[in-house]
C-alpha cells in the first residue's frame, strides 16, 4: 500500500518549512481545536494572582512531598513536574517531527481531525525579548526568584522558548523542548496579535482522518513506539497492551530447529 496524496502533501508542508528555517519545534494535538495554552492556563480562573497563586502552591507541594523521588529543584524540577503531569506554565514542544506526530495519534479519535503545530522558537523570543538566542534558564534568573520573589523577577507578559536541561529518560527520547506561557494568559497563536502565525513561523497542520492509516505505517516504519517516548516500565506496558499494526511473531521455544 502506497501513501495517499493527501499525506505526501503534508510530509511536504514539513519538508518545506525546515527547508526555509533554521531551527524548527513541532508539538501535535489529538484535537484539532485544542489550543496552545499550558495546562495552567487551560484552568479558568478570573484573576492573575489565583494563576500565581496555583502556579507557587503546585512547585511547593511537588518540593515538600516529593524529596523521597527527586533531588531536583527549581528550573530542573520544574521540567519534572511536567513530564509527570503537573498543570505548569510550561507547554511541551519537541525538536522532532515524529514526537509530535505521536502524540497527535496517541489520543485521536475516530470522529474528529488531529493537528500538529510547526513554530520558529528564535521568532518567538525575538518578540519577547528581543533576542533570537534560546533562553537557557539556569543561567538567568531561578524558577524561585520568579515565584516568590515580589518586586524581584517576574515572568514576562508573553511566551518565551527555553532550551531546557534534559533530566529525564522522556525528554530524552522525545527530544523535549519547552515554551514558558507569559502573564498574558493567551495561547501562543494570539499572543502579539496572532503576528507569528502571520508571518509564517507558527504554522498549524491539521490531520485529517483520511490519514490516519498513513499516520500508523509511518509510525511504524519510522520505529516509534510507546516505548521508545517513554522509555520505562509504564512506556512498556502500554506497548505490551496496544494490540495494532504490525505485531511480528514471537516464539518461546529455545532452538526453533527443535518442533
Amino acid at each position: 500500500m502506497t501513501y495517499s496524496k493527501e499525506w505526501i502533501n503534508i510530509l511536504n508542508l514539513v519538508n518545506d518549512f525546515c527547508s526555509e528555517k533554521k531551527v524548527v519545534w513541532f508539538r501535535g494535538h489529538s484535537h484539532s481545536e485544542f489550543q496552545l495554552h499550558s495546562g495552567l492556563f487551560r484552568k479558568e480562573y478570573d484573576s492573575l494572582e489565583t494563576y500565581i497563586h496555583l502556579e507557587a502552591l503546585s512547585y511547593r507541594k511537588f518540593l515538600n512531598l516529593g524529596h523521597l523521588h527527586h533531588t531536583e529543584r527549581d528550573w530542573n524540577l520544574l521540567y519534572l513536574m511536567q513530564h509527570h503531569g503537573v498543570r505548569t506554565r510550561l507547554l511541551d514542544w519537541s525538536e522532532s517531527f515524529t514526537t509530535a506526530l505521536f502524540f497527535a495519534r496517541s489520543s485521536w479519535r475516530t470522529e474528529q481531525d488531529a493537528c500538529f503545530w510547526m513554530l520558529v522558537p528564535t521568532s518567538l523570543n525575538k518578540l519577547t525579548r528581543g533576542k533570537t538566542q534560546l533562553l537557557v534558564p539556569y543561567e538567568g534568573p531561578t524558577y524561585e526568584e520568579y515565584l516568590f520573589s515580589g518586586e524581584g523577577a517576574r515572568f514576562s507578559e508573553n511566551s518565551i522558548a527555553l532550551y531546557p536541561v534534559r533530566n529525564s529518560n522522556r525528554m530524552i527520547s522525545q527530544l523535549g523542548v519547552f515554551t514558558m506561557q507569559g502573564n498574558s494568559m493567551l495561547p501562543l497563536d494570539k499572543e502579539y496579535n496572532g503576528f507569528l502565525v502571520q508571518k509564517g513561523d507558527l504554522v498549524k497542520i491539521n490531520l485529517p482522518l483520511s490519514v490516519l492509516t498513513d499516520v500508523d505505517n509511518f509510525l511504524l516504519q519510522a520505529g516509534v513506539t510507546d516505548y521508545t517516548m517513554f522509555p520505562d516500565l509504564d512506556g512498556l506496558a502500554r506497548q505490551v497492551n496496544r494490540i495494532q499494526g504490525y505485531w511480528p511473531r514471537l516464539t518461546l521455544k529455545m532452538n526453533p530447529s527443535i518442533d
